[in-house]
């Protein structure tokens, strides 16, 4: 499996009593991992005993603290050096209430020549993998269409392509023709309403028609199929040229964070896809990832570090999910 991951980052996340706009504050805990929608997606993939390679640019000034930490959970990584300093992400939860507030950098500036080496990067990795994940926002200076340009690549290898970035990137990388893109609910809107995504905050009104409607209106755009994901109600899966969607519903589980659930999300998909394509014969059961995809997402947010999951617990949940049965809105037009 091939995570193309360029914007990785530093997480820096702060457990503190309660967050005070305008106060000083202190922090009861901190812990710095390496960051990026593709690490997390690639710490899921190793906690299940499999493999996974990132592709990430690699900030000089950073760069042996990034590697390091990356190196020291096990993760195998092709990096693109590139000039400047790794991005931070801020992660602050507050204790015991439970609220979370995230700051996400933008990064150093790309320049033509290091997003040119990073897709011949790419490029030369494709050949042997069956799956390319595009993970992640793209790095400032890197062309918005980025992620499209990354699909095409892995479409002439016969590589499938998975999209879960933010909202221009992801309406950019449309036309492409992506196998399967991977949004949150506010993300899936604004890529379509055209809005860059500044902000995202939580919505919890009409969530089953909106994530429904959303769906399929990314693969009216491009996407060969679009999962939405929609927090606690699960996700909807829609396939272009069909006018019906599939929900998949998810089980309370108890939230200590849900950083980094939607690449947890993604990442069980990719185990489900992975393992059906290793078989010559095999095919994809998309509705069955994507419930593989609901349950592990629902098993990360039950750990503070973003893709902390436990394969037995995901396998738990699995049932859990069967025994509800498919949620009432399963099979709705949009």
């Amino acid at each position: 499996m091939l995570i193309a991951t360029p914007n990785l980052c530093l997480d820096r996340t702060q457990i503190v009593a309660r967050l005070v706009p305008g106060a000083v504050m202190r922090a009861l805990e901190v812990e710095v991992t390496a960051g990026g929608k593709g690490v997390n997606v690639a710490r899921v993939i190793r906690a299940h005993g499999r493999g996974a390679t990132l592709i990430g640019l690699v900030a000089d000034n950073d760069r042996g603290h990034l590697l390091g930490l990356l190196h020291e959970e096990g993760a195998e990584i092709i990096d693109v050096p590139m000039p400047g300093d790794a991005r931070m992400a801020m992660i602050m939860i507050e204790r015991p209430a439970g609220r979370i507030t995230v700051v996400n950098e933008p990064g150093s500036v790309v320049a033509p020549a290091t997003w040119k080496a990073y897709c011949e990067a790419v490029a030369r990795s494709l050949p042997g993998s069956r799956v390319l994940v595009c993970s992640g926002s793209l790095p400032p200076g890197a062309p918005v269409e980025g992620y499209g340009q990354l699909v095409e690549l892995a479409h002439q290898a016969g590589v499938l392509a998975l999209v879960d970035t933010a909202p221009s990137a992801l309406r950019a990388s449309l036309a492409s023709g992506p196998d399967l893109v991977a949004p949150n609910l506010q993300e899936a809107e604004a890529a379509i309403s055209g809005d860059i995504g500044s902000v995202l905050a939580d919505a919890d009104t009409d969530v089953h028609e909106r994530a429904a409607a959303a769906a399929v209106r990314l693969c009216e755009l491009g996407a060969r199929r679009a999962t939405v994901t929609a927090g606690e109600h699960g996700a909807v899966l829609a396939t272009a040229g069909s006018p019906d969607v599939r929900w998949v519903p998810t089980v309370p589980v108890e939230v200590v964070s849900a950083v980094g659930a939607g690449d947890s999300f993604l990442a069980g998909v990719l185990l489900s896809l992975d393992e059906a394509m290793a078989d010559p014969a095999g095919e994809v059961d998309w509705p069955a990832a994507v419930l593989r995809g609901v349950a592990t997402a629902s098993a990360s947010c039950e750990s503070v570090r973003a893709g902390g999951v436990d394969p037995r617990r995901v396998e738990e949940l699995i049932e859990q999910i069967r025994r509800t049965g498919p949620d009432d809105t399963a099979g709705r037009p949009a």
